[in-house]
């Protein structure tokens, strides 16, 4: 039977870089296939994981729950005629997680392929406006886990990280959570999670959900300078380009790429050092189209 193994979490939350960790930290020896599902038209994961070197499938422009369940099914079909051993999913942000189980009400899907594990990574420093200004996505998301891995948890105070704990214990009971600093996640801790329950199942889900975000993906040509990037990311954290809840991308800035990350008001810009284009991806509330695409465009 092939592993499938969802990593999911709210925009921002650091899904895709999760999912290096575990694709680097896993057997060799084993054939793995990605999916994402991005809610914007473009997939900006699937670019950066793509330059990495993985397999991966796409599914963007709406959520695998809903828009793509369609889509989503087919690609799993085709993947599980391979010769694979495992599946790493990693949904939209926005992703209903209760709603897999009918994915997997398939025979075809399910007399090949079983749900190895469901880890959501909570961001830390975002918890309590995540859980009040999205509660429904946000806690169906945790309350389905089969463990629970806090991001970002090296920029709070320890008093902090347990005030998080404690929040998702509200949530899930019985969830394994793995708080420490990423950097210190060993392969054991990854092999941990990814097995800590493999006769996991999911219960049915009875909750929907309206995804009543925008979305705007762009490739993008455009050069743009470190400082200039910096004020474009501060003019979303005002409120220039409306309510961005996420955005992420690459962009070239004369002599280099950088690889941007936004979430609720803070970001950081890294050095992309195997980009060869520019793509950009906003997904909130009320975005300024116009504006977003002229600076990129």
């Amino acid at each position: 039977m092939i592993k499938f193994d969802i990593i999911s979490g709210f925009l921002g939350a650091g899904k895709t870089t999760l999912v290096k960790k575990v694709l680097q930290s896993l057997n060799s020896d084993e054939k793995i296939v990605l999916i994402e599902n991005d809610f914007g038209e473009i997939n900006v994961d699937r670019e950066i994981l793509g330059i990495e070197g993985f397999e991966v499938y796409e599914l963007s422009n709406g959520c695998v729950c809903c828009k793509l369940k369609g889509d989503f099914l087919l690609t799993l079909k085709q993947i599980l005629s391979q010769n694979v051993d495992r599946i790493i999913f990693e949904p939209s942000g926005i992703f209903i997680l209760g709603e897999i189980f009918d994915i997997f009400k398939d025979p075809e899907i399910s007399c090949k392929c079983f749900i190895n594990s469901v880890t959501t990574v909570v961001d830390a420093q975002n918890f309590s406006k995540h859980q009040q200004g999205y509660s429904g996505f946000f806690e169906n998301q945790i309350s389905y886990a089969s463990t629970l891995v806090i991001s970002k948890s090296q920029f709070l105070n320890l008093e902090q990280v347990l005030e998080v704990e404690e929040g998702l214990r509200t949530i899930n009971l019985t969830a394994p959570i793995i708080s420490k600093d990423w950097s210190k996640l060993s392969n054991q801790d990854i092999s941990n999670f990814l097995n800590v329950n493999p006769e996991y199942t999911l219960h049915e889900s009875k909750l929907f959900l309206a995804h009543n975000f925008d979305s705007l993906g762009l490739k993008t040509s455009r050069i743009l300078g470190a400082e200039k990037l910096k004020t474009i990311l501060e003019t979303c954290k005002n409120g220039g380009y409306g309510g961005v809840v996420r955005g992420k991308g690459i962009v070239n800035t004369g002599n280099r790429f950088y690889e941007f990350n936004y979430v609720d008001g803070q970001y950081s810009i890294s050095e992309s050092t195997d980009a060869t284009t520019g793509i950009v991806s906003f997904i909130g509330k009320n975005l300024n189209k116009d504006k977003l695409t002229a600076i990129f465009k």
